[in-house]
């Protein structure tokens, strides 16, 4: 059964009456205006529509767009404050939320990037990434003016995108001449209007979209997918920013040749687009039983919460012996502190950076790696090889436009970027990320593009001592036995050395407890015993940043912090054997 344009309207001003009264009382007339609908309340108030979107949706967006003005119309008429308001032409459905119980198929309107095939062409799709590129805001041409050659009646054609969507021109042209006079025309020849006002124009961007590292199985390859945002959607994201997009899966043709392939690809044409940074958080927050079971956890704890604390230190990294001081410095920047902002607007970050140096073999990298785990969100690189652009932002040229590629230390907005054989990076490349780690911003000027993304992440640096070993004895060693600058270094809130002793009875323990690792590699249940899972430290650590404690110390910490006598070390001695 089809559905009417009357019952969509009514069916749209019961959803979204607010946006739509909001756009009715908007004072541009031509600019592009988004409204809103929950497709769980359009599935409640008209079930019909809400199953016939999901079984046509070109059709029946088509329709929405139409049934729009016509509620538009309808609102005026009956609106105290008519006087004042305008109907808007340029007003566009921004459908979200679109679930899973009407999906033919598990996970069929909302699948992974991954998984996006041939079988979801022209259907609509929920996607979650990162945008790891950004292109410029170009113009396309929306509705073009067309006259017929026989009776010389003019009409507006709209520019369908799957017609050709590398040069924008494939109109949708009627069969017949539209015309309503008396007698029908029948003219099947019509030519465009070159006159100013003929052509209606709009914005248009490509951008690409990464699957979440946080929602990758360890060792697969991110994938990605292009997505066309048009109107007011273009230039409302850039890259670094976790969307949320749900569009109309499309077919992109490459040109054809004499004895090519005829080959293409697949993007997403986004009907809406909504930013989730501030929503990681809470997407990512354990279950209810997981924060019972750490709230209980704490409360067990209560009259000595630093048994607790070692009992969560020790699942931490357990194939390594010992490094009890480095693994208390990675569970606290991987929870963070709390940022401030004073009243003159200064920012003080609230992410903590350590940089790990020391001689080979000392499990600098395995400490890195297993942090990259517990992680709700990390991206991992190394040193060798990388420039600067590509741990802040690249700039690339594809079809005679620059865009805006994102980098390591931009991807890991919201999480931990880990940069192994740090001192491999040039010079003239670690002078790049000095505000990254600082103001935790990037101001790019690049090819003419001027932007500011945000690099909210922690730095876990793994580096090799310039020198075969440490010199010993001196307060500087940690410096002299490193090739970065001074200014970086003090970027770094803490900065461990991990030395190689060379003493047999040290050896013989590790090597001990490396055999005994792997002898209970077999017994699953006694490994359990040992402490907490990776999945459950990962929950952990979002759930404690989540609990946003008070800026305050206790009193046993502001004597410790107030005792004159104690140099730096000395104050980590007394915590650490508190």
């Amino acid at each position: 059964m089809v559905v009417d344009e009357d019952a969509a309207a009514a069916a749209l001003t019961a959803c979204s009456r607010q946006d739509i009264e909001q756009v009715l009382l908007a004072a541009e007339l031509d600019e592009h205006y988004g409204v809103a609908v929950d497709f769980i309340s359009l599935l409640q108030e008209n079930a019909q529509l809400a199953g016939n979107l999901v079984q046509q949706p070109q059709q029946l967006l088509d329709l929405l767009e139409c049934a729009l003005l016509t509620a538009q119309e309808m609102m005026l008429q009956q609106h105290p404050q008519q006087q004042i308001m305008a109907v808007k032409p340029n007003a566009h459905v921004r459908l979200h939320n679109l679930p899973h119980s009407l999906d033919p198929e598990p996970n069929m309107l909302n699948p992974t990037i991954s998984n996006i095939g041939s079988r979801h062409l022209g259907k609509l799709v929920t996607i979650r990434g990162t945008v790891v590129k950004a292109g410029p805001v170009k113009m396309l041409e929306a509705q073009k003016m067309f006259i017929c050659n026989k009776c010389k009646h003019r009409f507006m054609a709209r520019n369908n995108p799957d017609n050709n969507s590398k040069s924008g021109s494939g109109y949708d042209l009627p069969m017949e001449c539209p015309s309503l006079g008396p007698r029908p025309c029948l003219g099947t020849n019509f030519k465009p209007v070159d006159e100013q006002g003929a052509t209606c124009y709009t914005n248009h961007q490509e951008i690409r979209v990464q699957e979440q590292m946080q929602c990758l199985e360890p060792g697969s390859v991110p994938a990605n997918i292009q997505v066309l945002l048009q109107d007011e959607l273009a230039d409302s994201c850039q890259p670094g920013d976790d969307i949320e997009a749900l569009g109309l899966v499309c077919a992109e043709w490459r040109p054809l040749f004499p004895g090519a392939r005829c080959d293409g690809s697949l993007n997403i044409r986004a009907c809406q687009v909504r930013s989730i940074n501030s929503l990681i958080r809470t997407i990512a927050m354990p279950e209810d039983s997981l924060a019972e079971q750490f709230r209980d956890f704490w409360a067990y704890h209560a009259k000595c919460p630093l048994k607790g604390r070692n009992k969560i230190l020790a699942s931490i990294c357990p194939q390594i012996y010992g490094l009890f001081l480095v693994k208390l410095a990675v569970a606290l920047t991987l929870i963070g502190g709390c940022a401030r902002q004073d009243d003159s607007g200064s920012h003080i970050r609230g992410e903590c950076h350590m940089l790990l140096v020391g001689d080979p073999g000392t499990g600098k990298s395995q400490v890195m790696k297993f942090a990259a785990r517990m992680a709700p969100r990390a991206v991992v690189t190394t040193g060798r090889g990388t420039t600067g652009a590509g741990l802040t932002v690249s700039a690339v040229k594809e079809g005679g436009a620059w865009s805006l590629e994102a980098g390591a230390l931009v991807l890991a907005d919201g999480g931990l970027c880990c940069i192994d054989e740090f001192e491999c990076i040039r010079e003239a490349d670690r002078a790049m990320i000095h505000e990254a780690m600082e103001q935790q911003t990037l101001h790019i000027a690049k090819a003419g593009m001027v932007t500011t993304l945000s690099t909210r992440t922690s730095v876990l640096g793994v580096t090799n001592p310039s020198k075969g070993a440490f010199k010993q004895g001196g307060s500087c060693a940690g410096v002299a036995a490193t090739s970065l600058s001074g200014p970086l270094l003090s970027r770094f809130d803490v900065v461990l050395l991990l030395l190689d002793q060379h003493e047999p009875s040290w050896d013989r323990i590790v090597s001990e407890h490396v055999l005994r690792n792997h002898q209970q590699v077999q017994q699953p249940f006694v490994r359990a015993l040992h402490g907490w899972s990776v999945d459950e430290l990962r929950s952990y650590i979002v759930w404690a940043k989540a609990a946003n404690p008070s800026i305050s110390m206790t009193h046993e910490a502001e004597q410790v912090g107030n005792c004159k006598a104690c140099d730096s070390t000395g104050v980590l001695h007394r915590y650490c054997t508190s």
